[in-house]
């Protein structure tokens, strides 16, 4: 790797229990030239510890996520902290590489989950990751260091990231200077093509909106006296709630993926609710996924209102980036600064 540039990697796990793994990885990192992060470096209330872990994973590179036998404290979203990070990181595109303990039922009591309903967490999450992402297998903590150094270097070479360098050594400012000369063009005639776009559109009055209702379809993991189905159900919200937690993430710019979470996430608060109206035994949902057919109902039903434009802005990947217009900054504001 060269030691001009250095990554950010933000390291995900349960805690009290691999304390001794997480150093290992963290010294690992270190020895070559990484700059490890995790929850631990920001001892605050967990309600109030998620916007900032947040945005730690945004400006991370890699997303490591360590796993021995316990799936972790819940989160509000009936997650554990580390799935919940796990999915973050996903909707964030971050290049992702697991660590799962080869043997977990071999681990004493304390280091697994003590209960039928933990342990299916666990079991699901566990072939989460081997399904979905890189991983590879260590036994003690002692060899979990060698296995990251082994395998970080020919994963970061396969999955390239920008990472960091000193400011010294960008050298080209003026060529700096007229790619935002260009940016700050598009940015200018994305606007006037939306104002020309907007004038076109049906009267606003003809739309849905405010108190009015729209139900959205969703798919989630219910759990019923422990075991885990997969269904499908509805939520009916009005499409200010909808926009009230869509609005503060797009004030800057922002993915299409994250609006989507944002609107999975007000879904998760009664998707318990809703759940039970179809199944009254289930005790717990999890792994919201909104419909494409409802994200995208969304997505062009509050563009139609002028709450929201695209944004001029692409990544590597050529995914959609919005942001909010003046009149949805306007509403946004009546909607949810407090009053006297």
């Amino acid at each position: 790797m060269s030691s001009e540039k250095k990554y950010q990697v933000f390291v995900s796990s349960t805690f009290l229990d691999l304390q001794d793994a997480r150093q290992e990885v963290m010294m690992s990192l270190l020895s070559m030239g990484m700059i490890p992060t995790g929850m631990e470096l920001y001892p605050t209330e967990q309600n109030n510890q998620w916007p900032m872990i947040q945005k730690v994973i945004n400006e991370c590179d890699y997303y490591v996520v360590l796993l021995g036998g316990r799936y972790g404290t819940l989160s509000p979203m009936g997650l554990s902290y580390t799935h919940r990070e796990y999915i973050y990181a996903s909707t964030k595109k971050k290049p992702i590489i697991a660590f799962l303990h080869d043997h977990p039922d071999m681990l004493e009591g304390k280091m697994r989950e003590d209960s039928r309903e933990g342990d299916v967490r666990f079991r699901d999450f566990r072939k989460l990751l081997q399904d979905k992402t890189m991983f590879r297998y260590w036994h003690s903590s002692q060899d979990l260091g060698e296995t990251v150094k082994k395998s970080l270097p020919r994963f970061v070479a396969e999955h390239p990231a920008p990472g960091w360098v000193k400011a010294g050594l960008v050298t080209d400012l003026n060529q700096a200077r007229e790619t935002q000369e260009l940016r700050t063009r598009i940015d200018e005639l994305e606007r006037e093509r939306e104002e020309w776009v907007l004038e076109r559109r049906p009267p606003v009055e003809k739309l849905a909106k405010g108190a009015d209702a729209v139900v959205l379809q969703y798919s989630c993991n219910v759990y019923i006296k422990g075991d885990c189905k997969v269904t499908t159900t509805e939520a009916r919200v009005t499409w200010d709630q909808v926009f009230s937690v869509i609005a503060p993430q797009v004030m800057s710019e922002a993915l299409e993926d994250v609006m989507r979470q944002s609107v999975e996430e007000l879904i998760a608060l009664r998707a318990l609710d809703d759940v039970q109206t179809v199944l009254p035994k289930a005790h717990a949902v999890r792994n919201i996924v909104l419909s494409t057919h409802s994200f995208n109902q969304i997505k062009i039903h509050i563009r139609a209102l002028g709450l929201i434009r695209k944004s001029s802005r692409k990544d590597l990947q050529g995914r959609t980036w919005w942001q909010l217009t003046a009149h949805g900054d306007q509403t946004m504001t009546s909607l949810l600064a407090v009053r006297r």
